[in-house]
């Protein structure tokens, strides 16, 4: 196949990436779910990301892209596709696995066939299987279901973590009822007009069933498309040979979409949440304290493979097997292993995103060298020693024989261990940047040479460099003021739509062959 074209790159903030990745980390990982975050912009144009109707040549380019991204196996929790394999390679791969007998009884089978009319129906162009009018309901009605109560939990969520009491209230009194209320009336609607209780009952009806008669579940699947079979696949403008799917509801970018705005405190927080792997492919500067706030408008739309509908038909059955020394596609672990643990089911997209940070000026101050005795305090802010924890920005522990030495912030100070780094090129500038934290610093950390950094509260910034270590423990240090404090706006394009986070079902143990069936 035809490599990928490269999507269109966008100007966004690396802190822009980090805040909406571990947004969605937080809001979509669930039991059921893996999510995978991508490091680098993946963007489209609105325009070119309508991907029903009659289609020119740049948007039947981004379908077959899209199509191509939507079903790479997923890696967690960072994005690494396009090295994994095709989803509907390994779907080939379980359509050719041997299948256990029929034993379906003639009762059984009248059963089976009724809840497969009822929820599918020939395509009148192809005659291929196609969801029938009342599965097409049932998951427009559970889709918006799942964004009312994603918009619940979502909102719920920020007035927990937040520490300041009018958004307690404010959760409490407005946005808690409106918000239980609208969940409410699409549960309502997904019980009446999306006929829930009769479309579960024939989805529970067919998959009891199709464990006695998986060849007939395995040619629906086939007779909608066989990646096996030569002139299945649709062929892009540059040649990429790719399975169309799509995203749902179709009309996503002209419905309304939801706003978020993550304070500082906010932002923070789902920082130190966020898998390390993440904040480590995106650097310090995604996750630095000068993020005053991240505000965006998101969209969560469920993946469409009229191929492959639904995959849990297969692969979650336990009537097939591979050959013997085929590799298992998962393992059914926490989280799953194998060559294919899960497949997109949802993706997060969003827009508007706007990123203010706060600019600051720092001068060098003072600079000195000194030698602190054991249980030390000293305050940067006033060159004092000798000061109440209370006052003091730092105290250096020390007793008996040093196996808990440790340096402890004090009240309102953050402190940052880098290490052994180039301490004479650390400016007022990049010590902005980083990120202090109310932690204290091991005295194993502290070898000759390692350098630390001190926010104090009075927001002055020093770089400290460890000279000698012992009881009495010897360093340099450099102090910057800060001069001026501004507002930067990072705003992106009004057009793009990011594709922000990647909501993977996992998959069960697969092949998990029941020994019960007859084979």
């Amino acid at each position: 196949m035809a490599e990928l074209d490269v999507w269109a790159a966008s100007p966004v903030d690396a802190a822009s990436l980090f805040g909406l990745g571990a947004h969605f980390w937080r809001q979509l990982t669930d039991a059921d779910h893996l999510v995978s975050l991508p490091v680098t912009p993946l963007v489209y144009k609105d325009a070119e990301f309508r991907l029903e109707g009659g289609l020119d040549a740049r948007r039947a380019a981004v379908l077959a892209e899209f199509s191509e991204l939507a079903n790479r196996i997923p890696t967690h929790p960072i994005w690494t596709p396009p090295v994994t394999p095709h989803l509907w390679d390994v779907y080939g791969e379980v359509l050719a696995a041997d299948l256990a007998r029929s034993s379906l009884t003639p009762e059984e089978r009248t059963r089976y066939d009724t809840a497969i009319d009822y929820l599918y129906d020939p395509d009148p162009s192809t005659g291929d299987p196609a969801p029938s009018a009342a599965l097409r309901a049932y998951r427009a009605t559970r889709q918006n279901w799942t964004d009312a109560d994603r918009e619940y939990r979502r909102a719920e969520d920020a007035a927990r973590m937040s520490t300041d009491p009018a958004a307690h209230d404010r959760w409490a009194r407005i946005e808690e009822p409106d918000l239980r209320q609208k969940r409410d009336d699409a549960l309502d609607a997904w019980q009446t007009a999306g006929r829930k209780a009769e479309v579960e009952d024939a989805l529970r009806e067919s998959s009891e069933l199709a464990s006695k008669s998986p060849s007939a579940t395995w040619k629906r699947h086939r007779d909608a498309f066989n990646p096996n079979a030569p002139g299945q696949f649709s062929t892009a403008p540059n040649g990429l040979l790719y399975a169309p799917t799509y995203y749902s509801p179709a009309a996503a970018l002209d419905t309304p979409w939801t706003e978020v705005r993550l304070t500082r405190e906010l932002f923070l927080t789902l920082a130190d949440q966020a898998p390390a792997a993440f904040s480590a492919a995106l650097g310090h500067r995604a996750t630095d304290t000068s993020v005053f706030q991240l505000a965006f408008e998101y969209r969560v739309v469920s993946v469409v493979r009229p191929w492959l509908d639904p995959p849990m038909d297969l692969f979650g059955s336990r009537a097939w097997r591979f050959s013997s020394g085929v590799r298992e596609l998962s393992d059914g672990g926490d989280p799953p292993q194998g060559r294919c643990p899960s497949y997109v089911e949802s993706i997060a997209l969003a827009r508007n995103v706007h990123l203010t940070r706060e600019a600051h000026t720092y001068s060098p101050a003072a600079a000195s060298e000194n030698t602190w005795p054991p249980m030390t305090t000293f305050d940067f802010d006033t060159w004092r020693l000798e000061v109440g924890m209370d006052e003091a920005s730092i105290r250096w522990e020390w007793t008996g024989d040093g196996s808990g030495a440790r340096l402890a912030p004090g009240a309102d100070t953050g402190l940052v261990l880098l290490g052994a780094v180039d301490y004479d090129g650390l400016d007022g500038r990049a010590l902005d940047r980083l990120r202090y934290r109310d932690a204290p610093i091991p005295g194993t950390d502290l070898a000759p040479g390692a350098v630390f950094a001190v926010r104090t509260r009075r927001k002055k910034l020093v770089k400290i460099q460890v000279l000698s270590y012992g009881s009495q423990l010897a360093i340099r240090d450099q102090e910057y003021e800060m001069t001026a404090s501004s507002a930067v706006a990072s705003d992106t394009a009004p057009d793009d739509v990011f594709i922000a986070a990647f909501a993977c079902r996992r998959l069960p143990k697969s092949p998990d062959p029941d020994g019960a069936l007859q084979w």
